[in-house]
């Protein structure tokens, strides 16, 4: 057993996303296709799996930490940090609502604009929609991806780079939601979109400054936003083209826009940000040089 341990804990030190994305694999597929071997993803017993395997990227984030002897309280801690200027949380609900603006431009010039009427009867869904999709499906995510994942890539590789790499083991971990007959889309097309998201969230993590907390309601408000336009005509199917291929278009240009105004290297005109929590060690006592102790050194000004 110790012997074991040993192993993990080294294989977590040289390779933590590695073992990450592993785990988080690992733990959410075990969940879903528990779950999906016994009842259809449709009833409420496999929408409470669906939102239990979400949990596992953030799980993984949280093992993977322990395994590296670093403390998990500091990386909570980090990850939990809300203290950013009101203006993020305003941009992490404002940039998914210009995508999908963008999405019902494209949507309504192909099949006709909706009546008032039925825009009005969404409200009550979008809001539900909202909530559900940051707080269980979706923005809880986040704690392993921009929490755990991109920090970690960012400190070898350019945050385009890491963006591409966690958008693949992103859209990766959704398999069994295609398997399963979750999803019914384009796997191809809905690989490229999650990329696209993953370097539209790595400019909000650089620029906010690392707020995790930012990421998940800029995750869950794109999960929620994105298929509205297509509720308003009928659904999806009512649209002559795929909509995973109407929100590649979208998305793609939005992600190559932030890529061509910050660049490649930070996507920001701050710094990448890297793991703050890899200083203090299990017994939560700061280790020496960690000046900032998982704190803010300064304040954003993207």
């Amino acid at each position: 057993m110790q012997s074991n341990r040993s192993l993990l804990a080294r294989l977590s030190n040289e390779h933590p996303v590695v073992m990450f994305s592993a785990l988080a694999i690992g733990l959410s597929w075990t969940v879903w296709m528990s779950t999906f071997s016994i009842t259809t993803p449709r009833s409420g017993l496999g929408i409470l799996g669906i939102a239990l395997g979400a949990f596992g990227p953030g799980a993984a984030g949280a093992v993977v930490t322990r395994l590296r002897g670093e403390s998990v309280r500091a990386w909570l801690v980090t990850t939990f940090e809300w203290r950013r200027p009101l203006r993020w949380y305003g941009v992490a609900i404002a940039v998914p609502v210009v995508g999908a603006l963008g999405v019902a431009v494209v949507v309504f010039s192909l099949v006709g604009l909706p009546d008032s009427g039925s825009l009005g009867q969404l409200a009550p869904w979008l809001l539900f929609n909202l909530v559900l999709a940051t707080l269980f499906t979706g923005g809880n995510e986040e704690f392993g991806w921009r929490g755990f994942a991109l920090p970690h890539l960012q400190r070898r590789f350019s945050a385009l780079t890491a963006s591409v790499l966690v958008g693949g083991v992103w859209a990766l971990w959704h398999v069994p939601m295609f398997v399963y007959g979750v999803y019914q889309l384009s796997p191809l097309l809905y690989a490229v979109s999650v990329v696209s998201f993953a370097v539209i969230l790595t400019w909000y993590y650089n620029a906010s400054d690392g707020s995790v907390l930012g990421a998940v309601l800029l995750h869950g408000t794109i999960n929620a936003a994105v298929n509205v336009p297509g509720r308003a005509v009928g659904g999806a199917a009512a649209v002559p083209v795929p909509y995973a291929a109407i929100l590649v278009g979208v998305f793609g240009i939005l992600a190559i826009l932030f890529v061509i105004r910050y660049g490649p290297e930070t996507l920001s005109h701050r710094e990448a940000v890297r793991p703050r929590w890899t200083a203090t060690r299990s017994a939560d006592g700061p280790a020496p040089g960690n000046a900032s102790n998982g704190r803010r050194a300064t304040e954003p000004s993207d």
